[in-house]
């Protein structure tokens, strides 16, 4: 359960700064959500992992992806309504990369692992319609977690397992891939993020912590820990979702969802990924607008920089919330205007 309650000092700064007490009893500075999507379709345990699709010309039209792990992906617009659906299986994690070229297709490109047959499912993303592809089968059973980027220029999906294997694939064409590389860390992975820029993947180990690494020929170089389960930064198991907010100058943050006490880690983007600051999403009571509640048992998550309108001009979180209110309604997404995370980091400077 988490106990909000007002910050008197967040109050006479200028804004609204809530405190949660979470799970394991730490005290982090709690931000509320600027909107939510209506509820996935399937009840229970549903909702997973979200992506964001800029839109190239009007960016208040941009979309997010979101998947719901029972039936397919839904496509939903900024104020959280839905735009489509697409009946594609048991999809648990989704991301996507713009403007790739690979054989067959150009354009926006979208893979999900589908753990119905076994296999990465492609989609074209797109402002009018959205389509599966084509799939490629997985090298090993029950893929689960993914990420997306390009390295060295070339359009490559990793997908990690419970077994604690992440596997490289190079996607040749939209029903064809071929391996690239392939690490087996200690027990089971899920959440994981590339940075083109860098060309350094992070990958989080549920029980142990947050790994960096980089592909090296058809090799991972061996990975570095940065954070780890149970330190001084409040992370906690289960690591789930990780995500890439990217500044100016190489600069910018890697966001880690700590399931276990119902918080988000910070870290910084560049040098040794240092902590900046844990925070979690509350519910908006206490500050009389619509109701939306705060977050619990974060799954996956996703972040923009790119500026989406007046409502965002800062950029876009978006996390998956577990335990979606009134009590029995089905899992959603929760969006979070990039500004009250920026007001926790420079809290967190002073």
């Amino acid at each position: 359960m988490t106990i909000v309650k007002p910050n008197l000092l967040g109050l006479i700064a200028g804004f609204s700064l809530l405190t949660a007490c979470t799970d394991d009893g730490g005290p982090v500075d709690g931000i509320t959500a600027a909107a939510e999507t209506v509820p996935v379709a399937s009840l229970d345990d549903a909702a997973d992992d979200p992506a964001i699709w800029l839109h190239p010309t009007n960016p208040e039209k941009s979309l997010i992806l979101g998947t719901d792990k029972k039936s397919g992906l839904n496509i939903y617009r900024l104020d959280g309504s839905l735009q489509a659906f697409l009946p594609s299986g048991r999809l648990n994690n989704v991301d996507l990369r713009q403007n790739v070229a690979v054989s067959g297709f150009a354009g926006d490109l979208a893979a999900a692992t589908n753990r119905s047959d076994d296999s990465i499912t492609l989609f074209s993303i797109g402002a009018g319609a959205s389509a599966e592809i084509g799939r490629f089968a997985s090298l090993a059973p029950e893929p689960y977690g993914i990420c997306t980027g390009l390295v060295q220029g070339a359009y490559t999906v990793f997908a990690t397992h419970k077994t604690g294997a992440i596997i490289a694939y190079q996607v040749e064409s939209p029903t064809t891939a071929l391996e690239t590389g392939r690490y087996k860390f200690a027990s089971q992975l899920e959440g994981c993020v590339f940075d083109d820029e860098t060309q350094i993947l992070y990958v989080g180990e549920e029980n142990k912590g947050i790994w960096r690494t980089a592909l090296q020929g058809n090799q991972f170089k061996e990975p570095v820990l940065i954070d780890e389960v149970g330190s001084t930064t409040g992370l906690r198991a289960d690591v789930e979702g990780l995500t890439l907010f990217h500044g100016e100058n190489g600069g910018g943050y890697l966001v880690a969802s700590s399931q276990g006490n119902n918080s988000y880690v910070l870290y910084s983007r560049d040098g040794a990924n240092d902590f900046i600051v844990r925070f979690a999403v509350v519910g908006n009571d206490a500050q009389g607008e619509a109701h939306i509640d705060g977050t619990q048992e974060t799954d996956g998550l996703e972040v923009t920089s790119a500026a989406l309108g007046p409502e965002y001009p800062m950029g876009l979180l978006v996390v998956q919330d577990g335990a979606n209110l009134p009590e029995g309604s089905a899992q959603n997404f929760k969006l979070i205007d990039w500004r009250e995370v920026s007001k926790l980091i420079k809290a967190s400077e002073k």
